[in-house]
């Protein structure tokens, strides 16, 4: 029976691990979290504020804008690992990612 269910839920859970994309970190202290594919489009919940290196953004897609900068589009997850924004942009150049 456990393990009928071990398998059932690795079989609801792979696909969704697979599907997931990156996961990044800011290069520094200056990585703004965005609303838009636009530099200038900083998100209301980050006017003024910036994350640290221990924050980290589950890259979901990227997009570009008209002047070709790349932009990753995801949710930004906190120092502790919880949830803190969903479906930021963020600029490519600002963000490391691993393999």
């Amino acid at each position: 029976m456990t393990k009928t269910a071990l398998i059932i839920c690795g079989l609801l859970f792979a696909p969704a691990a697979a599907m997931a994309g990156p996961t990044c970190s800011p290069s520094d202290d200056s990585a703004r979290i965005l609303s838009a594919a636009s530099p200038t489009a900083i998100h209301r919940a980050w006017q003024g504020k910036h994350v640290g290196y221990g924050w980290s953004l589950q890259v979901e897609r990227s997009a570009h804008d008209a002047t070709g900068t790349e932009y990753y589009v995801g949710d930004l997850y906190d120092t502790n690992g919880q949830l803190s924004t969903r479906k930021v942009f963020v600029i490519e150049s600002e963000w490391d990612c691993g393999p």
